[in-house]
This record gives C-alpha cells, sequence and structure tokens, in this order.
C-alpha cells in the first residue's frame, strides 16, 4: 500500500481512491488454516465480494457514489478488474463450506503489478531525498546571493526562488538548473572578487595613475605661453624662460633626472609577492603548473576541488568567502589529510562555518 500511496500521481489516481484500495485490501482472507494472520499473496482468493455499504464504512465513511466513482478511476488505473455475475451482484462461490471463487472485484492486476509499483516507489522516494537536498543548497545559495551586488534581471531571479522551491510540481531538472546559475553567479563574483584584490595589490597601477602629473603641468604652462606669446606678441623663447624660470624650482631638474626608473621585473616581483608560495601547495603543484592569472586560479581550484568530491556549490561558497588561494591552501591541506576526512562537503562547511 505504501508504494501505491508513493506512486499514486504516475498512476493517475487521487487520495480518495488510494483509500478505497486500501479498503479493499482490507476485505482480502489473511488468515491460514491454523488461524494465524499470513501475508496476502497470489496464492489466495483475490476477489473481493464485500458490499457497497461495507465499503463504505472501510473507506473512511464515503457515501455510495464517491465509492462507485473511484472503483471507476482504480479499474482505469489498471489496478482492479471486475468480475460480475448476471445480475451485477457480488457474492463468493463456495465449495465444501470454504469460498474458491467470487464475483466481484478482482485485486489480482494489483498484485501482478507489484514488483514494478515497488521499483517505482522506490525511485520516487530517491528522487523526492535528492529533490530536498537541492533545495536546501538553492536557499543556502539563494541567501548568499543576497549579500553580494547583483543586477535587476538576476535579483527578480534571485528572488523568484522561495516561490519555486515551494511548488509541489518542481522537478529535479528545473531544480538542478537553478542550482546551477546560482553557483555560475556565486564564482563569477568571486572571481571578480579576487580580479579587484590582484589589481589593488598591483603597483603598475599606482605608477599609471601618478604618471600623468607632470605631463599635465607641462602641458598647462606650454599652453600659457602661448597665450601670452598671442596677446603681447613678445618673443616666445623670451617669455618661456621667464615663466619656467618663476614656475619650476632648480632642484626640479636634478631630482628628475636622479630618479631610478622602475623597472618591470621589480612591479612583477612585488605583485607576485602578495601570492602564497606555489611550492608550498606540494598536493596542487603536483598536478598543476602555477597559475598566471585569476581564470587559471579559479580553474585550478574548482578542478582540483572535484577531485576532493566536493559539490561545486559549496567551492563557490568557499571562494566568495575565503578567496581563491585561500581557498587553495585549504584545498591543499584537506588532500593532505584526505585519509581521515569522511566527508570532504561536509569538513569544508564546518571550515566555512567556523
Amino acid at each position: 500500500m505504501a508504494a501505491v500511496n508513493i506512486c499514486s500521481r504516475d498512476l493517475g489516481i487521487r487520495q480518495g481512491a488510494v483509500v478505497v484500495l486500501d479498503a479493499l485490501l482490507s476485505c482480502l482472507p489473511c488468515r491460514g488454516a491454523d488461524g494465524r494472520e499470513v501475508p496476502v499473496s497470489s496464492t489466495n482468493l483475490l476477489t473481493v465480494y464485500a458490499s457497497n455499504e461495507t465499503l463504505c464504512f472501510r473507506a473512511k465513511g464515503l457515501t455510495d457514489r464517491q465509492l462507485r466513482r473511484h472503483l471507476e478511476k482504480l479499474e482505469t488505473a489498471g489496478l482492479i478488474r471486475r468480475r460480475d455475475s448476471a445480475n451485477g451482484k457480488r457474492f463468493p462461490i463456495m465449495q465444501n463450506g470454504k469460498p474458491v471463487g467470487a464475483f466481484g472485484l478482482d485485486l489480482s492486476p494489483l498484485f501482478a503489478r507489484s514488483d514494478d509499483l515497488r521499483t517505482l516507489a522506490l525511485r520516487r522516494r530517491e528522487e523526492a531525498d535528492e529533490l530536498r537536498g537541492l533545495k536546501s543548497q538553492i536557499l543556502r545559495l539563494r541567501a548568499a546571493c543576497t549579500e553580494i551586488p547583483l543586477d535587476e534581471a538576476l535579483c527578480t531571479f534571485v528572488d523568484g526562488l522561495r516561490n519555486m522551491v515551494r511548488r509541489t510540481t518542481l522537478t529535479i531538472v528545473e531544480a538542478r538548473a537553478a542550482l546551477k546559475q546560482l553557483t555560475a553567479v556565486l564564482t563569477h563574483h568571486a572571481t571578480k572578487g579576487a580580479e579587484a584584490r590582484e589589481d589593488a595589490n598591483d603597483p603598475r597601477l599606482e605608477t599609471r595613475a601618478e604618471a600623468p602629473s607632470y605631463s599635465a603641468r607641462a602641458t598647462t604652462g606650454h599652453n600659457r605661453v602661448k597665450a601670452i606669446q598671442v596677446s603681447s606678441g613678445h618673443d616666445t623663447n623670451q617669455i618661456g624662460d621667464t615663466m619656467m624660470a618663476d614656475q619650476t624650482p632648480a632642484s626640479d631638474g636634478r631630482n628628475v633626472r636622479h630618479i631610478k626608473p622602475y623597472s618591470d621585473s621589480k612591479k612583477i616581483g612585488v605583485a607576485m609577492s602578495n601570492r602564497p608560495d606555489w611550492g608550498a601547495l606540494t598536493q596542487i603543484n603536483a598536478f598543476y603548473d602555477e597559475p598566471t592569472s585569476v581564470k587559471d586560479t579559479a580553474r585550478i581550484a574548482f578542478e582540483f576541488g572535484k577531485m576532493l568530491r566536493i559539490a561545486q556549490n559549496v567551492l563557490a561558497s568557499a571562494a566568495s568567502r575565503l578567496g581563491l588561494w585561500d581557498l587553495l591552501r585549504l584545498e591543499n591541506r584537506m588532500a593532505e589529510q584526505i585519509a581521515y576526512i569522511r566527508d570532504p562537503n561536509a569538513y569544508m562547511k564546518s571550515v566555512l562555518r567556523n
């Protein structure tokens, strides 16, 4: 009965029909020759000849009209078969004081499909368990997405997830698609955050920001010389020398000449000093060369996490909270202790909680 209850939607029947089927099963003989209860099998008499009044009483007080409608649904679903007598009455065929046959409602189609129904029910139960886990992951990642800036389209998508997980018609395919999109959003945000941190630590950007100051000052002075020349008609060289003498201190030229140019090798050395030593990540560098960009770093972090059997959504959450390099350090430590970690997903979640 539990299998029929789980598969009722696949069979096209409602709970009222399931209650009637339970009432029909309760009318089958379930006692052996010694009076003990025995399980019902295909060797028993599987034809129910109880009256409608008895069936309505056992079906939690259904009316006669409701009973007939549910019996028709069960027959359409292929779970029962009618064995009507000439006058349409239900009664047993007796022999030596025992029923050997009957006219009524035959339940043999239900028992013939019992193996298929149990298999289908097991699959539906596994899908329900998987869907429950997907819903919890979607809600957890949705909460993480509410803490990061999103555009209008993504905000609408994230806001609609709460109603989506409440739908009884939600399928595993839809849940997986939503989880994949949420993971992509968090991964993209983590990658952008890592790129922003690298840009903030890059000294070349500071050099570029400071470079226009002298050229802008020189351009302003040149424009002023041109303006004075046009307005007064004086010699350009004389006016230019006078203005440069007024505006530029004598030590300015010497300081500029003595500044040592900032070489590219020094810039790269300072930028790379902010990263951890790739040789220290002994477990990861055995599989990958040192990354040269944020994109390569993210790819290595997610691929190595997949090798450790860590879910993509957990990796995305870890990259968003810890950053890519701290995630690589954590994965390297987990790989060193993998023999003692029973569930890598649970281990990383506990690290994120703490």
